[in-house]
């Protein structure tokens, strides 16, 4: 397997690095055992490290390692996920409840981003939120949250760490529904046009009102996804887009930047939030006196850097971590599985195509080695059943495992190129047909497509690889502009709710499927979404083996993925996103026991 793996595009930038101080340490040759091959396990195993303190310590800086430079400080710019810096500076309404995260009850992981379930949710800048009816929500706006108060920044001291206010959210709401670039604005224009906000100073309240049509992309965005800014230095300034204007209410404050270098931020000492679980239960956060975010594009560079314990741990890396965990007992870790993949789309619109036929689309499954991909490609560490959702703890009862599906539909993921002729043979194919797939040319996506190619022509399909330029390959995508097959990503489970993946006229619908029966039950989810999850998820998992059987996409297996960190983190249990992709917010929680982490490596 190559160096270089397929992530889809916005993990392409995350790593999770936590960091103190740095310093030689002694290296060992990685050992040759193969990794495991059986489901990731859910928890870490036993270590012979020493217990530390119950009570968590103050003090320490922690780190986020990014793969690629940090993109923009404003939302109206650039996109939510993108804003690693943001997500510890500013805050939004709501957050994930870190109480019911592993360090908590472990209902909820909180390692995807794509969870984006209300039940999973705890108040952020509004301590509360009711639903009264379908297309409205109420967020009550929590008293006594100030804005950080950094007095060498001219941006904060304009602020002068002022009170939020209520005209404080109603202004960013509707500026990221006018704003010529914000994400609501330009992916969802219709809830964009239509959203009404209001708010009551009196009881301090914000309600937010859509259409019943929009109200899934409402609940979804609103509330979890849109950072709140101080509307004078916007005003000031024009925008943040210069890191030097940042201010926000969150648990740290931007001191420093450099491009493709590092973020440095300090400790917000008026932050309004309390720790709320465990030992520290009631503590003042965050207990850090600072985070460091520091861009580390090279893998091997991460991983010595993890070997030698110059830093506290990683996140979001593949196989090559294996030997790392092996090596060193007293490493926790994490593997999980990302909650978007990539697939072979194809236009089942065009009846004159072979994809049009349900048959054709099966055979191209059987001819498909699913099981050699995962354990030769993957070296067993991979996923099969990734699309249209994946296994989470969170959405756990809208998924439906491969052992709980019809026959017939495990059946599609098994090689059997003898049925996949026959399949051909049925609907007019006896010899087969030539197909053409646009890709990006980059090493691992014409790999992959190659094994693809190869399984195929053994059924008697020619599939021609027509790899292009990124900037080609992905108006492609966004236009949804091909003439017969096309290698892209889906949306990640956050979304599933919409049915984006199989429904509408998204890019994310690459298959351009147009069917009765998911409009029926998208019908019927709708009236469930954010009012009655669990009624949600069992529309969706009702659903599945029906979609599933239609194979309107060619799903790749999506790889293994580890965090790790060592015992001297503490409160911490591989958590990267608290809430919607908001990453990497959890550092306000981590605390750093530097005793232990002296005793077992000789520095602090």
């Amino acid at each position: 397997m190559k160096k270089t793996i397929w992530i889809v595009t916005a993990c392409l930038a995350v790593t999770a690095l936590l960091v103190t101080a740095c310093g030689p340490a002694a290296t060992t040759t990685p050992p040759t055992t193969a990794p495991p091959t059986t489901a990731p396990p859910t928890t870490a195993p036993p270590t012979t490290t020493p217990a530390g303190p119950e009570k968590p310590r103050y003090g320490g800086t922690g780190s986020v390692v990014l793969t690629a430079d940090i993109q923009g400080f404003d939302e109206a710019f650039t996109g939510h996920t993108y804003l690693f810096a943001t997500h510890l500076t500013n805050e939004e309404l709501l957050e994930g409840n870190w109480a019911i995260g592993p360090v908590g009850t472990g209902q909820a992981d909180f390692i995807l981003g794509g969870i984006n379930s209300l039940e999973t949710k705890t108040g952020a800048l509004a301590d509360r939120w009711e639903i009264p009816k379908l297309g409205t929500v109420v967020f009550h706006i929590r008293e006594g949250v100030h804005w950080a108060l950094n007095k060498d920044s001219e941006a904060s001291r304009l602020v002068n760490g002022r009170e939020l206010t209520v005209d404080d959210i109603v202004y960013n709401l509707k500026r990221m529904c006018t704003a010529p670039r914000a994400y609501i604005k330009t992916a969802y224009p219709a809830l964009a046009a239509s959203a009404v906000i209001t708010s009551d100073k009196a009881t301090r309240t914000v309600t937010i009102e859509c259409p019943v049509d929009q109200w899934a992309n409402s609940i979804t965005l609103f509330p979890d996804y849109l950072f709140i800014f101080p509307p004078e230095v916007i005003a000031k300034y024009g925008d943040i887009n210069n890191w030097r204007n940042s201010v926000g209410t969150g648990p740290f404050m931007l001191t420093d930047f450099v491009s493709n270098g590092s973020a440095t931020l300090v400790r917000n000492p008026d932050y309004w939030q309390k720790d709320p679980v465990g030992p520290g239960k009631g503590n003042q956060l965050p207990y850090l006196d600072g985070v460091k975010i520091l861009i580390i594009p090279d893998t091997a560079t991460r991983l010595s850097a993890m070997r030698t314990a110059k830093v506290n741990g990683l996140g979001a890396e593949y196989v090559d971590a294996w030997p790392i965990i092996q090596e060193n007992p007293s490493i926790k870790y994490k593997p999980y599985i990302y909650d978007s993949c990539m697939t072979i789309a194809m236009r089942t619109d065009k009846k004159e195509l072979p994809f049009s036929d349900i048959r054709v689309r099966q055979a191209l499954f059987l001819a498909t080695d699913f099981n050699k991909i995962k354990n030769d490609y993957y070296k067993g560490q991979a996923e099969i059943l990734v699309w249209p959702i994946i296994y989470t703890r969170e959405y756990a009862s809208a998924y439906v495992p491969m052992d709980k599906l019809p026959a017939n539909v495990r059946e599609l993921y098994s090689y059997n190129p003898t049925k996949a002729k026959e399949l051909l043979t049925a609907a007019g194919y006896p010899t087969g047909f030539k197909t053409t797939i646009i890709t990006y040319n980059t090493e691992s996506y014409v790999e992959y497509l190659s094994m693809i190619k190869a399984m195929w022509a053994q059924v008697g399909v020619d599939l021609t690889i027509d790899a292009r330029e990124y900037a080609v390959w992905f108006s492609r995508i966004s236009a949804r502009s091909y003439d017969q097959m096309i290698y892209t990503w889906n949306s990640g489970i956050g979304t599933f709710m919409k049915m984006i993946n199989f429904r509408g006229t998204s890019m994310y619908n690459s298959s351009y499927v147009n069917d009765p029966v998911v409009e029926k039950a998208w019908t019927e989810m709708q009236q469930y979404v954010g009012i009655n999850e669990p009624k949600m998820n069992q529309i969706n998992a009702e659903l599945m083996p029906y979609v599933l059987e239609q194979c309107w996409v060619h799903p790749k297996p999506n790889p293994t993925t580890y965090t790790m960190w060592w015992p001297w983190v503490h409160n911490y249990e591989g958590a990267f996103n608290v809430g919607y992709y908001n990453y990497p917010s959890y550092q306000k929680y981590v605390w750093l026991d530097l005793d232990l982490k002296e005793k077992m490596t000789g520095r602090r």
